[in-house]
């Protein structure tokens, strides 16, 4: 029995992949990518919303992370922004993805969920992490989170199937 792949993410025939989505989760996506970047373009370092997108790599030592972040910040912000680029000209021109494009879009979208994990203080630990939400505000945030969590799930599985047969 084959396995039909009707996700968010559909590989083709021809080992690339394609997106799956509605128009209005398409704009979501690209409103979302634009937040992204206006926070790495726009943000302060010492930032807290994006202490999960440039984590510490010395937790023992603050003045070697410092400098580890002084020396490596700028890097990272690029490949993301050139990232965040190439997702957004994907989704605008509906062009086939590579494996190296959905490792970008994948990036991306983990990006995102990352800042909104940030932003709802959610944990490794939360296991109901739904019942936290205090608005009707937070609870649109932890159904967007879980959303992207989706997603994600449905790019790391298009991207672990193996290539379509070909006819």
């Amino acid at each position: 029995m084959r396995r039909r792949n009707s996700g968010p993410f559909l590989r083709t025939r021809e080992g690339t992949y394609v997106l799956n989505m509605a128009p209005d989760v398409r704009q979501l996506l690209l409103h979302m990518f634009g937040e992204l970047r206006d926070v790495l373009t726009q943000g302060e370092s010492d930032d807290p919303l994006l202490r999960r997108l440039f984590p510490a790599a010395y937790h023992q030592d603050p003045e070697l992370d410092e400098e580890y972040q002084g020396l490596m910040r700028g890097e990272l912000v690029a490949s993301r922004l050139a990232a965040i680029s190439r997702a957004v000209e994907m989704i605008e021109t509906e062009t086939p993805m590579s494996d190296n494009d959905m490792i970008l879009f994948m990036q991306t979208l983990n990006s995102i969920r990352l800042l909104l994990g940030t932003l709802l203080d959610v944990s490794e630990d939360d296991t109901e992490w739904d019942t936290k939400a205090d608005t009707e505000s937070d609870e649109a945030q932890h159904h967007l989170y879980a959303y992207l969590g989706w997603l994600l799930e449905g790019a790391v599985s298009a991207f672990q199937l193996p290539e379509a047969p070909r006819k």
